[in-house]
């Protein structure tokens, strides 16, 4: 059996010198591989290539032939454009960290690399015109100006299920109206796309690929192409709250930005190439309802972590809140889209369904919602962006968020979101201070919680979505106490600062602070110690990275977003059993009670006895096994039922153009499964029962299925898509933190990066606790208290490692 590494725990203990880490390693080599329970990916093959160019350099090892000037050899998965070539015109081969292949790719991210044949195919067509004829445009626009006044404005009702999914999306009234307007712009222009190939008989080969050279331009529709704005000042010291001007190209500067597209490694799987989402199998036959599927496939079966907590699961939410936030499709009054009849009896008929709508089937004998009488789970498409090259093309799907690992959910994402957070004075933020405790403000937006109830208390931070789960405010709460906890000894250094660069050098502070735990701890537990070395995400001990590269995009991808990102949902445990002081369980509570029900936060010592839990109670292993509370009770409220969270990613998946499973192994140099039998009898034979071919398994589905790779929690796929992009959150931020001054404007001088390096979650949390229960952290944070080889250390202890904040006295 193959050993489990404990990163994180090691990278805190160098810290602590080589002798303690020495003993640590041989101490860990006692654990094993936790058992699999899911058949394995294939192993990736570099056989497929003809360009070996190998090297012979002993009897057993073969080395490739490096890469030429100026050519970088990547994982393959970087080089998505492979997947399109001839055997004969795929990249040669190259090493990689850890012993594996890579290509030495020439094409980039992109995935839409034409072939030879292609461009021939589109000269042989040239009847199809250069400019969008009158005709479609104005038929187009009559088809959408009936498409939206023909729509049903049925809303959802307050104190559903449905109501409180909506908050998932919610941002502020005026930003919802405006993400309204945007959508629409880019429905019209997805219309008129639709349109335009239909009567022009565009190849859906052509849309995908972005192989239709006709644009918006001189058309109305090119008001709703937005120009990149202009950066005055490219040398800011300090990142933009909204993400512009990261990229210093002009014609980059929305690179990353809120508002802007996702990215995507392979072309999407609409059926026309432009929207319409995938619905068919590849024999043709309708696809399963995702419902099916997730009571089929994905049970609830208790499989608690043996190494890692729970604080794993809700650090890796915050950093999704930090990178992404979707949107809905909603109606002209800002409201929430209703697809199913009052509580999901049927879905709405055609003539009362919106655009948008692609509700959930519920069968009849369902062995849960039967009990209800349900039939129907609300589920309504999500917002698109206009085209950023204002050219014909797929729908691409928006964050409202940032892309970038910058903590917007402490700081928002645009200026007027930061200054409802400031205090203005000593560079703070806003907090409410509970009988001598700062806990985050409450909040005025009434949309901020589902429920109305007086003396329900509901709190606001740079993020609507941070009532969404009672553990999730805990860490919002310890990320501002962490703000304000470094501006409060910034200000001590420098009495004459003002509130301007004291909280500009916070925030500063702060997000790197995020960004070293997220890299340092966080993600080898995630992707496992030989993806972060294979695409050099490993943080430096000493010195500054030159990692950042100009031309690569930090835009989040659908594959993430819709599926990998999401495993995290398989290891959220069902209850929370709250520790108080000596690890006494005082408390059980479900996890559906504690979703946009954060009242409880309100009690004095919950805050402390909340962090104790987080890391003393497992994380559930990253399987095919989802806790009932989101998968029958998800969101529920006071009503009997809730949503099945399995369900709807299953279902996001399909409404983002996500290709299968099948699809994402040949993009990672993997053989693709020809039958059911290449899993476990037992998943093979389920498999079956729901999909017709393997062609069709979900992504996110077949990534729950893989075993964990060595040494992190999810399965290959899953590990390669996620590595794949905080290598562009790190090499698309002009402002990562290990960067010097030659990159980064705001670049930290030798001393204070070297403090930088010193921040843990540990510490984190032994500075912004408050010390009514908690006294000690375990070293590292996020593996179990009570695993034999991690050890709790006092928060008064002087070898918990500190940033010394001195190294910004001016």
């Amino acid at each position: 059996m193959s050993r489990i590494l404990l990163v994180s725990a090691l990278l805190v203990l160098t810290q602590f010198g080589e002798s303690q880490a020495a003993a640590f390693t041989a101490r860990q080599n006692r654990f094993d591989d936790v058992p699999n329970l899911q058949t394995p990916a294939p192993v990736a093959s570099s056989t497929k290539t003809t360009k070996k160019a190998e090297t012979v350099t002993s009897g057993l090892l073969k080395k490739c032939q490096p890469c030429n000037d100026g050519v970088k050899c990547v994982p393959q998965i970087q080089c998505p454009a492979h997947v399109r070539m001839e055997s004969h015109d795929k990249p040669q081969i190259c090493d990689l960290p850890a012993g594996k292949f890579g290509f030495c790719c020439q094409t980039g991210q992109n995935h839409t690399a034409p072939r030879q044949e292609e461009i021939s195919s589109k000269e042989r067509r040239s009847g199809i015109p250069t400019i969008l004829p009158l005709s479609v445009l104005d038929e187009a626009r009559r088809n959408f100006e009936h498409l939206m006044h023909g729509i049903a404005q049925i809303p959802v009702r307050r104190g559903f299920p449905d109501f409180a999914h909506g908050l998932v999306f919610h941002s502020t009234a005026k930003d919802d109206l405006h993400n309204f307007a945007i959508s629409n712009s880019a429905i019209e222009q997805v219309m008129t796309t639709q349109l335009f190939g239909k009567k022009e008989q565009v190849p859906v080969e052509d849309f995908i690929t972005n192989n239709v050279p006709v644009k918006f331009t001189e058309t109305p529709l090119a008001q709703h192409c937005q120009p990149p704005p202009l950066c005055r000042n490219i040398r800011s010291v300090y990142r933009s709250l909204d993400g512009t001007c990261n990229n210093p190209l002009p014609q980059r500067s929305l690179w990353g930005a809120a508002g802007q597209p996702m990215e995507r490694l392979l072309p999407p799987a609409y059926e026309d190439g432009i929207w319409t989402p995938r619905a068919r199998s590849a024999d043709g036959t309708p696809l399963l309802g995702p419902r099916k599927i997730s009571r089929t496939l994905l049970s609830d079966v208790d499989r608690p972590h043996p190494i890692y907590n729970l604080l794993v699961m809700q650090f890796g939410q915050v950093v999704a809140h930090d990178i992404s936030q979707t949107s809905s499709v909603r109606l002209e009054d800002g409201n929430l889209v209703q697809c199913c009849s009052p509580e999901g009896k049927v879905a709405l008929s055609p003539q009362e369904s919106h655009f948008a709508c692609m509700p959930i089937h519920v069968e009849q004998d369902d062995d849960f919602y039967a009990a209800f009488g349900v039939r129907c789970l609300n589920f309504v498409r999500l917002s698109l962006v206009p085209s950023p090259d204002c050219q014909l093309g797929y729908g691409k799907q928006m964050s409202k968020v940032t892309h970038f690992l910058d903590a917007s959910p402490v700081y928002g994402s645009s200026d007027e979101a930061s200054r409802s957070l400031r205090a203005f004075r000593g560079g703070r933020l806003r907090m409410m201070n509970d009988f001598g405790r700062d806990l985050l403000p409450l909040t005025n937006d009434k949309n901020a919680c589902p429920s109305e109830e007086a003396g329900k208390s509901c709190f606001h931070s740079g993020d609507g979505r941070t009532n969404q789960i009672i553990s999730l405010i805990t860490l919002q709460i310890l990320l501002a106490r962490e703000h304000n906890r470094v501006a409060d000894a910034l200000s001590q250094l420098n009495p004459s600062a003002s509130d301007e660069w004291l909280f500009q050098e916070a925030r500063r502070i702060v997000i790197a602070e995020m960004q070293h735990i997220t890299y340092n701890e966080f993600l080898p537990i995630i992707i496992g110690p030989q993806q972060m070395k294979r695409f050099r995400l490993v943080p430096l001990h000493q010195g500054y990275a030159h990692d950042y590269n100009v031309n690569v995009n930090p835009s989040i991808t659908n594959e993430f977003s819709g599926a990998a990102y999401r495993m995290g949902h398989s290891s959220v445990d069902g209850k929370f059993h709250i520790r108080q002081e000596h690890g006494r369980i005082d408390e059980v509570v479900n996890i559906p009670d504690v979703m946009f029900n954060p009242s409880r936060m309100r009690k004095r010592e919950f805050y402390d006895d909340m962090l104790r839990t987080l890391y003393s109670q497992p994380m559930q292993q990253v399987d095919s096994s989802i806790s009932q509370g989101l998968s029958r009770f998800l969101f529920r409220g006071d009503n009997p039922f809730g949503l099945d969270l399995a369900a709807i990613n299953i279902q996001r998946g399909r409404d983002q153009g996500l290709r299968s499973y099948n699809d994402y192994l040949e993009l990672m140099g993997a053989p693709k499964l020809q039958a059911f039998e290449q899993f476990s009898s037992e998943i093979g034979q389920k498999l079956s029962r729901v999909y017709r071919t393997p062609d069709d398994i979900d992504l996110w589905v077949g990534g729950l299925l893989e075993k964990a790779v060595e040494g992190g929690v999810v399965g290959m796929t899953f590990a390669e898509i996620i590595a794949d992009q905080f290598a562009r959150f790190k090499q698309g931020d002009r402002y990562y933190y290990e960067y010097d001054n030659g990159v980064n404007p705001g670049a930290f001088n030798p001393q204070q990066l070297q403090q930088i390096r010193k921040a843990t979650l540990a510490r984190l949390i032994c500075d912004n606790s408050d010390r009514l229960t908690l006294q000690a952290v375990p070293l590292a944070a996020f593996i179990r208290a009570d695993h034999p080889d991690n050890q709790m250390i006092g928060c008064d202890d002087p070898s918990l490692p500190a940033v010394n904040l001195a190294a910004w006295r001016t």
